[in-house]
């Protein structure tokens, strides 16, 4: 979601730090986007006047084009320091923190931005994007409420109370709001992506479609519109039109994927050349699309498959002639594949079920250990996971807090072994679960990831998990595994039914309510074995 606009500058009209002749001119140069020639002339002025506030302001803007966040932020603290009273240094400075990640430091200058300028709905959008970056959703639409409410048609702070509304799940008055912002203005390319995304959460699928259709028609190179019509296609199983649409994805800004800067391969014969396929976006993609490493072998020339090392043990036996290198140090190679762009290649985007759907084995011996820590029981023995990777961005829906567990581990005859690895097992003393819950974690994949944890499944009756790496190695190995889903989940789910088109083995246990996991679990304990 795109952020606030910024207080106006006007450095033509101001006086003191802006006034200066050669800062007038290195600002021509600036607004005239002849960056080395403004560049210049402030390195001049701050060799003469090293505490000049408007050339640091300026030329940590010009840094932070050169993506030298670092340094831009430093000279920008540097100007923010001399002339406190300067909101657009305050106001740059904020925007610099919030794309480093800097959640709590942006908030800090935008409210700072805030004391000077209380009447500046700028001042509140922007300290609503920076509360918004930091995941604080409901602060976030709080700041844009009071934006609109100073400006009340501007269809840019409009446009960011519809995105506050979205990130905070309120996807009816998002949906009122950015109707209110493409009416206006139906040029607004992010309005109609977010609008149609705000119509896909209400399961308004239709709607949603057709919405991404005219988004993409007045504007052919918006890789958003396709990427998010892309996703929606694929939720519906309309996979072969879909899967052309999420190619879009290589496209997005900071999106998780490798750019090798070569070819990238449609499928036809390689006559003796180098194909480097690589991983892409999490370790739970890499698990679920690396069935297709096998299909790769029968290529006339040498593939090779870049990953995360720490997958490579995991993955050795699937990939056959497949060579595995690591995704940091990218070999050399003639053409290159993005690995979630092999489905549209071999099946059209259909999914692909291996012969023998069970594609990653156990190691019989570390399997055996395990069968020997975990001793002998006559409970029903099941293996727990509920937290992904904070990073994602929708973590926080598919996620889910342990507390909500304690239903399953409260059931009579039952034993729970955690499957959960760093972020997440914190939860366990937290709750004071200790007696609870087995923890082997300490003792688990020290030499490569996952070859403990997939051994201890080999013990566990059923796994039940979030949405995480842990669903699709338990359905990769063929376990028995029930995964608890949101009420949208992620496209590779589908939006209906309890079977996966992926792994045979899983059973998808969806939210009928969003956010109500209680349901949910009460359908997991019900569906055990009445006795064993």
């Amino acid at each position: 979601m795109a952020s606030a606009t910024a207080p106006a500058l006007n450095r033509e009209d101001s006086r003191g730090i802006y006034a200066d002749e050669q800062l007038a001119e290195a600002l021509a140069y600036y607004r005239g986007q002849r960056f080395d020639k403004a560049e210049a002339i402030y390195r001049k002025i701050l060799k003469k006047e090293p505490n000049n506030a408007g050339a640091l302001h300026m030329l940590g803007l010009l840094t932070l084009r050169k993506d030298r966040a670092e340094r831009a932020v430093q000279l920008l603290i540097k100007a923010a320091k001399i002339a406190p009273d300067r909101p657009e240094i305050l106001c740059d400075l904020g925007n610099a923190f919030k794309g480093m990640g800097r959640h709590k430091d942006a908030i800090k200058a935008h409210r700072m931005v805030l004391t000077l300028l209380p009447e500046s709905p700028e001042a509140h959008s922007n300290l609503g994007s920076a509360f918004n970056a930091a995941g604080k959703a409901g602060k976030a639409v709080e700041c844009f409420e009071k934006a609109v409410k100073l400006r009340p048609n501007d269809p840019e702070l409009l446009y960011n109370l519809g995105n506050g509304m979205l990130a905070a799940e309120r996807f009816r008055e998002a949906e009122e709001i950015l109707r209110r912002v493409v009416y206006d203005r139906p040029d607004h390319i992010r309005a109609q992506i977010n609008l149609g995304a705000a119509l896909k959460e209400q399961g308004k699928l239709d709607a949603a479609i057709e919405r991404l259709q005219k988004a993409i028609a007045a504007h052919p190179e918006s890789a958003e519109a396709h990427w998010n019509y892309g996703l929606t296609l694929l939720a519906l199983n309309k996979f072969e039109e879909g899967s052309p649409e999420y190619e879009w994805r290589a496209a997005l800004p900071g999106f998780a994927m490798e750019h090798p800067g070569t070819p990238q391969w449609q499928g036809e014969p390689l006559e003796g050349r180098v194909l480097l396929v690589h991983a892409e976006q999490g370790l739970g993609d890499t698990i679920q699309f690396a069935r297709y490493l096998p299909l790769l072998q029968k290529l006339d020339g040498r593939v090779l498959f870049a990953c995360a090392p720490r997958l490579h043990k995991l993955l050795r036996s699937i990939a056959g002639m497949v060579e595995l290198a690591p995704i940091d140090r990218l070999p050399k190679h003639d053409v290159q594949s993005p690995l979630i762009s092999l489905p549209r290649l071999y099946e059209n985007g259909l999914p692909y079920l291996p012969k023998n759907p069970a594609y990653i084995p156990v190691e019989k011996a570390r399997a055996e250990v395990w069968r020997e820590a975990l001793g002998e029981t006559k409970k029903f023995r099941i293996g727990i996971a509920w937290q992904g990777s904070p990073d994602y961005a929708n973590d926080v829906r598919r996620s889910i807090p342990l507390v909500n567990f304690d239903r399953l581990i409260g059931t009579e005859g039952v034993e729970i072994v955690s499957l959960q690895q760093g972020e997440g097992l914190n939860q366990i003393a937290e709750l004071g679960w200790e007696n609870r819950i087995r923890d082997f974690s300490e003792h688990m994949d020290r030499d490569s990831a996952f070859v403990d944890t997939l051994a201890v499944m080999a013990s566990m009756d059923l796994i039940v998990t979030s949405d995480t790496a842990i669903a699709h190695l338990a359905g990769a190995s063929g376990r028995p595994v029930q995964v608890a889903l949101c009420h949208q989940p992620d496209w590779r789910w589908g939006l209906k039914g309890d079977r996966s088109q992926w792994y045979p083995s899983m059973t998808l246990v969806r939210q009928k309510t969003a956010g109500d996991w209680a349901e949910v679990f009460e359908r997991i304990v019900a569906a055990l074995p009445r006795s064993w």
